[in-house]
């Protein structure tokens, strides 16, 4: 309710700004919910105007790294040891909240001392190493609303080789660096 605009003279103009904030946390999504948007509806004496918001697509990528268990039978001294070679099972699983993504894929980057063993399953998973970049790529491709909320999370396993030098002995090592996930909003 703003004074100055409940009445306006012919040829008179004026303007109204506000923001909104929006929760941090939507509820999950159902079967139903598909491409959620933010309606708004303003009055102004005769006049009515609806301002609607599209809510983007969430992304999430959920990493695990196993010894013990896992896809692939692992091997290799635990701790690591400088010299000797440990392998790891990488999981990763993608969960697509809220609208249809296309093109969907996951990027990371492999230190100098970890290494691609071929061991991925599924089989017919596309993950490409890029040797000069270091960069290991997951093309995942189109991704359905809500899938890995209400169905199973698209996941890929692959085995890591990690070969620790002298160097980082007593520290901690990064096995997997830059990991990010990428789509198109449908």
């Amino acid at each position: 309710k703003v004074s100055k605009l409940r009445f306006l003279g012919p040829d008179e103009e004026n303007e109204v700004e506000f923001w909104i904030n929006l929760k941090k946390d939507w509820p999950i999504p159902g079967p139903s919910d598909k491409n959620p948007l933010i309606k708004n509806e303003i009055i102004l004496g005769q006049a009515t105007q609806d301002f609607i918001t599209k809510i983007n697509s969430k992304l999430e990528l959920i990493q695990n790294l196993r010894f013990g268990q896992g896809s692939f039978q692992n091997s290799g001294p635990i701790p690591p040891r400088a010299g000797e070679s440990t392998t790891y099972t990488v999981s990763w699983q993608v969960k697509n909240y809220y609208n249809d993504v296309k093109n969907s894929k996951v990027k990371a980057v492999l230190p100098d001392s970890v290494s691609l063993t071929g061991e991925i399953l599924p089989k017919d998973s596309h993950l490409t190493f890029d040797k000069d970049s270091r960069e290991i790529v997951w093309e995942i491709g189109d991704l359905t609303a809500n899938s890995g909320i209400l169905t199973s999370p698209t996941e890929i396993n692959f085995q890591i080789k990690f070969v620790p030098n002298q160097n980082q002995r007593g520290t901690a090592a990064k096995l997997i660096d830059n990991i990010r996930i990428t789509g198109e909003d449908s």
